[in-house]
């Protein structure tokens, strides 16, 4: 597996170098940005290659994606650590279940005996009236 992960890393890096390589005078031209916000005066940066631009963006994705990996590993890290205190809660109370004296278990009421059924062939005596 890490025979292919080494792979696939350094075919990325071979296509982007074929990129930059192929596209070097249009990723050379300087870009300047503005911002004008209507009520303030308008700013604007430096002259800038686009490749800088383009790399900085690159930049900011990797980054942004590594701070959502990291809230999800510690939500769920924090969710196993939940997951495992209640494991062992279940556990102790198993074990109490099981460790219980059987004098307990014999000491439960036993049910009391049904009547007998009657049978309805046998005539019921009948009423004075």
């Amino acid at each position: 597996m890490r025979f292919v992960k080494v792979l696939i890393l350094v075919l990325v890096f071979f296509i982007s170098m074929m990129f930059f390589v192929q596209n070097n005078a249009v990723l050379s031209q300087t870009v300047t940005l503005k911002l004008d916000l209507f009520f303030d005066t308008a700013w604007s940066s430096i002259e800038l290659p686009f490749y800088f631009m383009v790399l900085c963006a690159f930049l900011l994705g990797a980054l942004l994606t590594m701070l959502l990996l990291m809230i999800s590993r510690m939500r769920a890290g924090a969710a196993l650590r939940r997951a495992n205190k209640r494991i062992r809660v279940l556990e102790k109370e198993l074990n109490s279940l099981r460790n219980l004296p059987l004098e307990t278990a014999r000491k439960a009421p036993e049910p009391a005996a049904a009547p007998a059924p009657v049978d309805a062939a046998e005539p019921t005596p009948a009423k004075a009236g």
